[in-house]
């Protein structure tokens, strides 16, 4: 898995967007892959054996040439998985309705009703409503208490894929987006078990994304039907993802911490082996204090989180660390 960003443009300023850090002027040498790094990254994939095209932004039907990029990616044989806010101009989505449901799916990843206006609302219904089961829904958890019970319903009102995908809001290694703090993990994970449960009564599952932990959610939750406790707590490492200019991240929270370059050579594998090299001495950091003695980590069940949000711990606790020898760090 690894994913292209290939705009940093952005028609919404998400409080907790990770890309925050990168939008900076100056951060990267481009904020819009060109073509020629576009093909470059599809080689790379290839290379990688990889055979879907995850395309991020900002948001990536903003690009000018995106219907050009979505062709040559489909041309090549690749699958096509779009990252949106849904907010997509009318070529793009037309360009992703005409597209075979087979090969081509769109994550829409919506806001709370009551953090976007009536505009906003009636344009990612009309997207929607266009893309159907090429639609896929997902949500951000940036806050402890969040409202789940909408995504539900646009399920079944655009009838969408029955599948709803749940993210944390993790913090940039700069803390400058707006995030949900490990102390707040157990109630949101109240909330989480609650939804799965009335999700399944739907008939539509919910996949959980990197950075859960065991411990958040209430006792018995990791036995309940349709839970795979696999993929709860050891999820946290370089994907990477391929940045518009070439620069290549473990993920966007860590991107302004370690950076390598697509033009250094080498296949993912290549990339992650790299990065877990980089970040293995603070493999012994955990989001929780309680993580050091937790016998779940200590039986490979569980990393201790997200490691971005375990590395803010250091902004505020004294911590002894020796550094690799040779590293990428961005200052």
């Amino acid at each position: 898995m690894t994913n292209l960003s290939i705009t940093l443009q952005c028609n919404r300023d998400c409080s907790y967007c990770f890309a925050r850090p990168l939008r900076r002027k100056g951060e990267l040498a481009a904020t819009r892959m060109d073509r020629a790094m576009f093909l470059c990254a599809l080689d790379f994939l290839r290379q990688s054996g990889i055979n879907q095209v995850r395309l991020l932004g900002g948001e990536p039907t903003l690009h000018p040439h995106f219907e050009g990029l979505v062709t040559q990616a489909l041309d090549r044989g690749f699958r096509l998985l779009v990252f949106s806010n849904g907010l997509m101009p009318e070529a793009a989505l037309r360009c992703l309705e005409e597209a075979s449901p087979e090969r081509v799916s769109v994550l829409v990843n919506l806001p709370s009703p009551w953090e976007q206006n009536s505009h906003e609302a009636r344009y990612q219904a009309l997207t929607l409503g266009r893309l159907g089961r090429r639609a896929t829904l997902g949500f951000n958890l940036h806050t402890a208490s969040p409202d789940l019970d909408f995504l539900l319903l646009q399920v079944e009102r655009h009838r969408l894929n029955r599948s709803v995908r749940l993210g944390l809001a993790h913090p940039c290694r700069d803390g400058s987006n707006h995030c949900l703090r490990p102390k707040e993990y157990a109630e949101a994970g109240r909330h989480i078990a609650g939804f799965v449960q009335q999700a399944a009564g739907h008939g539509i599952t919910v996949e959980l994304d990197c950075g859960f932990v065991p411990c958040m959610f209430p006792e018995g939750f990791l036995e309940s039907p349709g839970v795979d406790p696999a993929a709860i707590g050891p999820r946290c490492g370089p994907v990477p993802d391929i940045l518009p200019d070439g620069s290549v991240v473990p993920c966007y929270p860590l991107a302004s911490t370690w950076r390598l370059s697509l033009s250094d050579g080498g296949d993912a594998p290549h990339f992650r082996s790299r990065f877990e090299e980089q970040m293995q001495p603070y493999r012994t950091l955990g989001i929780f204090r309680q993580c050091a003695t937790c016998a779940r980590r200590a039986g490979g069940q569980c990393l201790g989180g997200c490691l971005a949000a375990a590395m803010q711990r250091l902004r505020h606790t004294p911590f002894a660390l020796t550094e690799p020898k040779e590293t990428a760090a961005v200052p």
